[in-house]
């Protein structure tokens, strides 16, 4: 049996109807940018998410970099955030000329140390971002705390959680932006890149509008100077199709991890935290193992997919080190950069498939007996 780690193919085939007559109205009609179906699928996401406004722009990484410079974050200024975060997270930080500050990942949980998030605060930190990793929610309200204690505001990345909820409320909305990508792997995806701003708060919202057209309030009247960050008409229409049936496809997700968890008690392994207050979606379900690379390759000789999220810390890239930036020992992020496994959670998953990598996964353990 081949299985891989995640079927695009199949998700498309299911929709691909839909998406036809969608896509074949805005070509009619040649409203390429800022069309109905961007300005639906705004209403439609901000609507779903529970807040006041989102924005859409061309990618996750260019929703980091608006809400970083709408928040007023610029040279020399501190960014806090987790050091088991993927790369474009940090890059906007970069790019904006601020000094990234590295955390270290909670033990039992994907979001920040707590200890080590309050540790790093100083005079000049002016964001934390909160990464809601793998499917599962921050425990937001220690980390909100936290920064309203010094009054710092809270960037919510909730890239890989589209539909998540955090006590009974969506995963976006608690800090005061919330940044996503929604590119071609995520939850909810697009067939090509592109993102989404959500806020509360209009004035952020509204900076974000303009920054995301070159600043410009109508065709040529540049109130600020911005950046070009639109997201297509062609996607909004995909992304529109496919919103209704995220909570499905989540729900699917969810029954596939505890399939996989129910299956694997009793291994020498450790399953995705669960928490009562947070409900996860899934974006990969990754066990732990010591045996990580091993498993890896048997499952690979199995047919199966497989992933890793994270393999290197981001204190240990190079593009970090070519930088200069400053050194870390972050140990549980380390150790978790090395014992990570994703295996394959995709709504569109089989019955008989699930239960492959289930047995296959018992096969290497029985194997070291």
């Amino acid at each position: 049996m081949k299985i891989p780690l995640l079927d695009l193919a199949r998700k498309y085939r299911a929709i691909e109807a839909a998406l036809l007559v969608k896509w074949s109205e805005v070509f009619s009609t040649m409203r390429l940018l800022n069309g109905s179906n961007l300005a639906a699928f705004e209403q439609e996401f901000a609507a779903y998410c529970g807040v006041k406004q989102a924005i859409g722009v061309a990618s996750g990484t260019d929703a980091i970099y608006l809400s970083l410079l709408a928040l007023g974050i610029s040279r020399e200024d501190e960014v806090i955030l987790p050091a088991h975060a993927p790369a474009p997270v940090i890059e906007p930080i970069v790019a904006l000329g601020a000094v990234p500050v590295l955390v270290d990942k909670a033990s039992g949980d994907y979001g920040p140390d707590l200890d080590s998030l309050r540790a790093a605060i100083t005079s000049k930190t002016k964001g934390i971002i909160a990464v809601h990793l793998l499917g599962l929610p921050c425990d937001m309200d220690e980390i909100l705390k936290t920064a309203e204690e010094r009054k710092i505001p809270v960037i919510e990345d909730s890239s890989q959680a589209q539909g998540a909820t955090y006590k009974m409320k969506r995963a976006a909305g608690f800090g005061v932006i919330t940044p996503m990508s929604l590119g071609p792997v995520k939850n909810l995806a697009c067939y090509g890149d592109g993102g989404v701003v959500l806020t509360n708060d209009d004035g952020l919202a509204r900076t974000v509008q303009l920054l995301r057209v070159h600043g410009q309030e109508q065709k040529y009247d540049h109130r600020i100077y911005g950046w070009n960050s639109r997201l297509d008409e062609i996607q909004a229409a995909a992304l529109r199709v496919k919103l209704p049936m995220l909570d499905q496809e989540n729900a699917r997700r969810r029954e596939i991890a505890e399939e996989y968890s129910t299956g694997f008690r009793g291994l020498p392994l450790k399953t995705p935290p669960t928490f009562p207050d947070r409900q996860s979606v899934y974006h990969q379900y990754a066990v732990e193992t010591p045996l990580r690379d091993r498993l890896k390759i048997f499952l690979q000789n199995k047919g199966i997919g497989t992933g890793i999220y994270y393999p290197v810390p981001l204190h240990q890239h190079a593009a970090w080190k070519a930088k200069g930036q400053a050194e870390y020992s972050l140990p549980e992020a380390e150790r978790f950069s090395r014992e990570n496994l994703a295996l394959p959670v995709f709504a569109e998953l089989r019955d008989e498939e699930t239960a492959y990598v289930v047995s296959s996964v018992k096969e290497f353990f029985s194997t070291l007996d």
